[in-house]
């Protein structure tokens, strides 16, 4: 079997001239290049880890490094750019490390100090002892689905996994099933169920309110969870896999006796420490966000005359200043444009008017362009605002800094509007509390003074036991941000641009939209590996598509729709898998025939369940 994947690898680097100088040549086919940069990634990945067994940081980076010298600007495939693309693929790892780095160690940390000290043998013991055997991955499942919704899905994945391999130790059996039940429930709310970033988002580009995209949400998510569960549990029989050490030291200590575990509380502050804080910090933002303070009322407008005189003027070169920007927002209509830059008084109800098409601006994407605000001075605010990753920015946040670059630009307009209230000073001070890599920081010191004072270790003997955690954080650090270096230089390649042009034209009634919606974000998934960017593209998109289309239910259900898409085609490319398969002791080929298949039931369950309830309970109004 290696042999044909050799020879194919030998071949791509041809492919790879070949296809980059089919782009820069063929105009019919610029379009459909990405798509072959996306295939040729695949082949690459595939055939480097399943086929010649290459390590997966080695065959990630690789395939990185292929995919990268792929991308093609207007001029074609220039070899003198090569050494450009490197520094792209290094940047694109470094960000990924960035973002997972201490929160993967510090769980290293966590498992590894919870099994040793007997932490997560006491909260499994006390588990069965109020379930039974039987009902144990019930409640893995039951706790990832619930801790899932206010934490992302990889810490609660990380907090669960020594529950598993403790559960493991005491039954000797159902492994798989127990890793797989903590996947099915931390990864269904976190597509379906706010405040996590991927749902919030997929609400605002839907105009649902979030009450209603949480309890409808959930809705989906039972069923979908439950289907998980079934799912592993035919799994784990048709494919039993053994619990694998982790790190060299795992299985180095004897195991306790009832009375000499820790007590329950004591046990479980490593996993309800991180879990509150980060709690505390999504609900203090979920309340300070309510309030909405960038968004305008009637009395922040100080001469909407004299400002409607400045915007007619700037008609006349719409791109050539802020003013322009403004007029040629994607978030205007004509009539829009023409309430802004009508003639005459503005009495109290004109005023209302002007600042409800004000507040619609305030969520345009493009409304900054460094040419037109030239010699406007930035705020810091505005600054920081504009640094951070606009795909993810939340809506509140984007009108802030819509609504402070439209006070930078026009301040004799518009009075400064006030944000630290006092519940954004609460969520403020709270930042640094609910920030996952403090939370899991604290919790991985709790879990240390747990080990030390259980086995009575010196201070030497507690380093070597973190080395050893460490040691083993480390391989899952360089193979997750690898898989994010792949899936960055995906993005580069304009692959997931590409889905979007191929579905722009799509049109259809209710229950085709709402198939298009699963179908959209679930190609977006399988081409850049994250399901919170594969959610907000598909939902900007299906909110263009539907504008003025009467669906017969509740736009809800088109946000579940590409929520549970989001689900589908896990593999290499998307951080889960990796987390999945390095923190549970999983070979690649394990992970695929498990994560990959379970994520799809869960994809599939939660497009039934959104078809069902869009025609039982259509809440249309």
């Amino acid at each position: 079997m290696r042999l044909p994947f050799a020879i194919l690898l030998c071949l791509i680097p041809g492919a790879v001239t070949a296809l980059a100088q089919d782009a820069s040549t063929a105009t019919a086919d610029v379009d459909r290049y990405p798509l072959y940069v996306l295939a040729v990634g695949i082949v690459a990945v595939l055939g480097l880890i399943i086929g010649l067994r290459l390590n997966a940081f080695l065959a990630l980076i690789i395939s990185a490094i292929l995919v990268s010298l792929m991308v093609v600007g207007e001029e074609g495939f220039q070899m003198e750019e090569a050494g450009t693309r490197m520094g792209a693929v290094v940047t694109a790892f470094g960000n990924s490390a960035g973002g997972i780095g201490i929160v993967i160690a510090m769980a290293a940390i966590i498992g590894k100090c919870m099994l040793d000290s007997g932490a997560a043998d006491r909260i499994v013991r006390t588990a069965i002892g109020i379930t039974g055997v039987s009902k144990a991955s019930i409640g893995l499942m039951a706790s990832g689905f619930i801790l899932a919704v206010p934490v992302f899905f990889d810490t609660v994945f990380y907090l669960l996994v020594p529950l598993a391999r403790s559960l493991f130790r005491q039954t000797s059996r159902n492994y798989l099933r127990y890793l797989m039940a903590i996947a099915t429930g931390g990864a269904i709310t976190h597509t379906l169920v706010p405040p996590t970033p991927g749902p919030l988002l997929v609400s605002a580009n839907l105009g649902v309110e979030i009450g209603t995209m949480m309890w409808v949400g959930t809705l989906v998510a039972i069923p979908a969870a439950i289907m998980g569960l079934l799912f592993s549990i035919v799994v784990d029989r048709i494919m039993p896999v053994p619990m694998r050490p982790l790190g060299p030291g795992e299985e180095k200590h004897a195991r306790l006796e009832d009375d000499q575990l820790p007590g329950l509380w004591l046990a479980l502050l490593p996993i309800i420490l991180p879990v509150v804080l980060i709690g505390m910090g999504t609900l203090a933002d979920t309340v300070a966000d309510k309030e909405d303070r960038a968004r305008f009322v009637a009395e922040d407008l100080v001469d909407p005359a004299a400002w409607r005189t400045e915007l007619r003027a700037a008609q006349q070169a719409p791109e050539a200043s802020p003013a322009g920007r403004l007029l040629a927002s994607d978030t205007l209509d004509a009539a829009g444009r023409e309430l802004l830059t009508a003639e005459g008084p503005v009495d109290a109800a004109e005023r209302q008017r002007i600042v409800a098409v004000l507040n619609e601006a305030l969520l345009a994407k493009d409304f900054y362009d460094e040419t037109a605000f030239l010699g406007v001075p930035i705020s810091p605010v505005a600054k920081r605002l504009l640094d951070r990753d606009q795909v993810r920015l939340k809506p509140v946040l984007r009108r802030r800094m819509n609504r402070v670059l439209m006070e930078d630009a026009f301040g004799q307009h518009i009075r400064p509007h006030v944000w630290d209230t006092p519940r954004r000073r609460l969520a403020n001070q709270l930042s640094l509390w609910s920030n996952a890599n403090f939370a899991l920081l604290l919790a991985a010191l709790a879990s240390i003074a747990t080990l030390k004072v259980v086995r009575s270790l010196t201070l030497k003997d507690l380093g070597v036991e973190i080395e050893e955690a460490l040691m083993s954080g480390g391989m899952i650090i360089l193979i997750t941000a690898a898989g994010g270096a792949f899936g960055a230089m995906l993005q580069d390649a304009d692959v997931g641009g590409t889905i979007q042009r191929l579905f722009a034209g799509s049109r259809g009634g209710g229950l085709t939209l709402l198939l298009l919606s699963f179908a959209i974000a679930a190609v977006l998934k399988v081409a850049q590996g994250s399901s919170t960017v594969s959610m907000i593209v598909a939902s900007g998109m299906i909110a263009g598509i539907v504008s003025g289309q009467s669906l017969g239910f509740h736009p809800v259900y088109l946000a579940t729709a590409v929520g549970s898409g989001s689900l589908m085609g896990s593999w290499m490319n998307d951080s889960g898998f990796w987390v999945f398969a390095k923190m549970g002791g999983l070979t690649e080929s394990e992970a695929l025939r498990s994560w990959t298949l379970l994520l799809a039931v869960l994809s599939v369950t939660g497009l039934v369940a959104t078809v069902l309830l869009s025609q039982l309970m259509p809440l249309a109004g």
